[in-house]
């Protein structure tokens, strides 16, 4: 998120982008939404104002931080200060769902509100948030994709055109929007039968379609080695990971006859741990081997995305009987 293209306006002396001010709007549209169905989630009225006034610092921290570490070695070159040099640009996404997580749970504290409560409310806005800001990316040349060979695909939306290049290529971004807003509809459609369902499906779909949509960019993506290891991959499995063994804590607790088989368990897991290692493999692959076709890769890690997202559900949602 680094391009600084599109330059419109200056604020103090530093450059407002198209980009800049198309995820602005995505914000406020996620905070109106979060005011609108506050009180359907029986929060108080004046939640959302209290959670915007952290969130939004605490989002651009944490977006900055997350960006910075995965290119730790960049900046140390550069010298530490240029973390604090905001206006350079460089964010990631992650960091910036992490500073939200941490405001939603000091509003709570500061409301005396259901932390669990609040984070339901604000997963169908987060979508949208990341639905629009993805949008966002078409004008500054990001989430991209490889080039597109197929004739009938090289148009929008499928694809984008390049005119230094003079060729298509798949229009990534674009993609993890539809997602996004996927993921949006299913929230808004679903009652959460307990608090901090929402915020848990939100997560899980969201985590397995990154594991793929993620590794189809050929841009400007984070990673931590020249192979194959992409951050925001990574960070989504690990968060699916987390969240299972969180779980795994609630299925030992609960009763013998409330709780999923332990075969199950142990079969779910088992499918987990394959899908990460074969995502791996077929991520190497894409990158190093001349024997495995692209397309297949990529098929291979779209089954491998939906074992994430079953697995997953089933062991976070499912695993103990109400």
């Amino acid at each position: 998120m680094d391009d600084m293209m599109h330059v419109l306006f200056s604020v103090a002396g530093l450059p407002v982008t198209t980009y800049a001010l198309c995820v602005v709007i995505a914000l406020a549209l996620g905070l109106l939404l979060l005011a609108w169905r506050q009180k359907k989630h029986g929060l108080r009225c004046d939640t959302a104002e209290i959670f915007a006034l952290l969130a939004l610092p605490l989002g651009l921290i944490g977006a900055r931080l997350f960006y910075c570490l995965a290119r730790l070695t960049m900046y140390m070159e550069m010298g530490l200060v240029s973390i604090l040099r905001f206006w350079d640009g460089g964010y990631a996404l992650w960091g910036a769902v992490g500073g939200a997580v941490i405001a939603a749970i000091l509003t709570a504290k500061i409301t005396k509100q259901s932390a669990l409560k609040l984070l339901d409310a604000l997963s169908a806005p987060a979508a949208l948030v990341i639905a629009l800001g993805r949008l966002a990316e078409l004008t500054n040349g990001e989430g991209r994709g490889l080039e597109v060979i197929t004739p009938v695909f090289q148009r929008f939306p499928f694809a984008l055109y390049n005119a230094d290049y003079e060729t298509w290529f798949w229009a990534i971004c674009v993609f993890e929007a539809v997602a996004a807003l996927v993921i949006f509809a299913i929230l808004l459609a679903k009652k959460p039968a307990r608090d901090g369902e929402h915020a848990r499906l939100f997560l899980i779909l969201y985590c397995a379609s990154q594991i793929l949509l993620e590794a189809l960019r050929a841009d400007n993506f984070l990673h931590w080695t020249r192979v194959f290891i992409r951050v925001s991959q990574l960070t989504a499995v690990l968060v699916l990971a987390g969240m299972m063994f969180c779980a795994l804590w609630r299925w030992r607790k609960a009763s013998a006859d409330a709780r999923l088989p332990r075969k199950q368990v142990i079969i779910n897991w088992v499918i987990f741990l394959i899908c990460v290692g074969v995502s791996i493999w077929m991520q190497f692959a894409v990158q190093k081997s001349a024997h495995i076709p692209a397309w297949l890769c990529y098929t291979v890690m779209g089954v491998c995305a939906v074992g994430f997202g079953v697995t997953s559900h089933r062991l976070i949602m499912k695993n103990v009987r109400e």
